[in-house]
């Protein structure tokens, strides 16, 4: 038995893991509503089939999502215990249990740190990407078009971030 306590984050760190917990929170309701906005990412949820499912999670942490396509186009989020435990996630296998969701595309970020930098803006997913901050697992011609659906969201995101702040900094 270890005596060793693990360390403690800081509250820097805290407020990271809180903004990636509440933008996973969102993503299923962020990308259904700018689909209405966005052409770009309306494209690329049409590429997605209904019943598409993928997953974005943290790795170390219980810092994820698991997202699901409907008929609808809109996404869903589904509960962790609703995901097949019987399969690897990304595999392309069917899960034996029929009222369990098999997950077609993971998206893996190696800590809460590259998560939250993709996330917040400060890194780009060609730049995680050439610092090995995430690994996937599944088919690429979906991993492409998840890509450029987050590439499109972020985009939106911190572009009108942007022009909020610039807004606000012009009035006196």
């Amino acid at each position: 038995m270890s005596d060793q306590t693990p360390p403690r984050r800081t509250a820097a760190q805290r407020l990271q893991a809180l903004y990636v917990r509440v933008l996973l929170r969102l993503l299923p309701h962020l990308i259904t509503l700018l689909r209405h906005v966005s052409p770009k990412i309306r494209a690329e949820v049409a590429y997605l089939a209904p019943g598409y499912t993928f997953m974005l999670s943290v790795r170390g942490t219980d810092l994820a999502c698991t997202c699901r396509r409907t008929g609808r186009g809109s996404f869903e989020r589904i509960p962790p215990a609703r995901v097949a435990r019987d399969v690897e996630p990304g595999s392309g296998l069917a899960s034996a249990d029929a009222d369990a969701v098999a997950v077609d595309y993971v998206i893996d970020f190696r800590s809460p740190a590259y998560a939250f930098g993709c996330f917040s803006g400060g890194l780009t997913l060609k730049d995680a990407l050439a610092q090995r901050a995430f690994s996937t697992r599944g088919p690429n011609d979906t991993g492409v078009a998840l890509t450029y659906l987050f590439t499109a969201l972020l985009k939106m995101f911190f572009g009108w971030r942007r022009a909020y702040r610039r807004s606000t900094a012009a009035t006196p």
